[in-house]
């Protein structure tokens, strides 16, 4: 696993997982400044998630390995080797699912979570766009643009066409998890705060946040009015005030 890290190394840690087809800088450094702006008060942990940009790619069964659960696992197993168990974590979109499986199946290192664009089950709109927006022959004729900067973050490290495997392996796991029930989340005791763009195309249809944070015990919602899918990119000020308010409420 390709790992950058930032900031003081006796400062607390914070992890930072990024969103599909992106990698850990391209999510984080300098086109939304999270890095700048929390590594001046933690040690920032910027990994590139299996499978994407410098991390190792496996396969089963000629199919990339992409599963939240598993990449959950991955940010566990990291931690612990940087000694920087435990810590708190922000996700951000398929990234943000991962936060909410570290939340759930290894609490033993996660403090704290934000879960920004996470969804909380697999609704009607989510079955229906993510195939369509995600199909890789789409993306090669309408968004061109998207699929150099996926050939630029991954092909160059993984081979020509893998970028095709990555949205293929993304779309099924995210038309298939996460899908919790407010049973599963029940014993999640790990403070969350779940953030989502008003206007968020993919996940405001479904009131992800609003649900996850009804069924988190310690959950609470944060929805910035006219924002979209990318809140730290889009409204930085505000979400790193409301972030540290969070963090400092969760640690008290």
């Amino acid at each position: 696993m390709h790992v950058d890290v930032y900031g003081d190394p006796a400062a607390p840690p914070l992890l930072l997982v990024h969103g599909s087809t992106w990698t850990g800088d391209r999510d984080f450094g300098p086109g939304s400044g999270t890095i700048a702006r929390f590594s001046q008060r933690y040690r920032v942990i910027v990994p590139d998630c299996r499978g994407h940009g410098r991390s190792e790619a496996t396969w089963t069964d000629g199919r990339l390995d992409y599963a939240f659960a598993g990449m959950a696992a991955d940010m566990a197993d990291l931690l612990r080797a940087l000694g920087a168990a435990p810590a708190r974590v922000f996700g951000h979109s398929n990234g943000g699912n991962v936060a909410l499986y570290l939340a759930c199946q290894h609490p033993e290192v996660t403090t704290a979570a934000v879960l920004l664009a996470a969804n909380a089950y697999i609704d009607d709109h989510l079955r229906a766009r993510v195939p369509v927006g995600m199909n890789p022959d789409r993306v090669a004729a309408e968004s061109p643009e998207w699929m150099a900067e996926m050939i630029d973050l991954h092909d160059r490290h993984h081979g020509p066409g893998f970028w095709r495997h990555l949205l293929q392996a993304t779309i099924a796991e995210t038309i298939t998890n996460p899908d919790w029930t407010r049973a599963d989340l029940a014993d999640v005791h790990v403070p969350c705060l779940c953030v989502q763009g008003e206007n968020d195309r993919v996940n405001a249809p479904g009131r992800h946040a609003q649900v996850l944070a009804e069924w988190l015990p310690n959950g609470q919602a944060w929805v910035p009015a006219g924002i979209g899918h990318s809140v730290h990119h889009e409204i930085p000020d505000a979400f790193e005030t409301r972030v540290e308010a969070f963090f400092r409420d969760a640690h008290h």
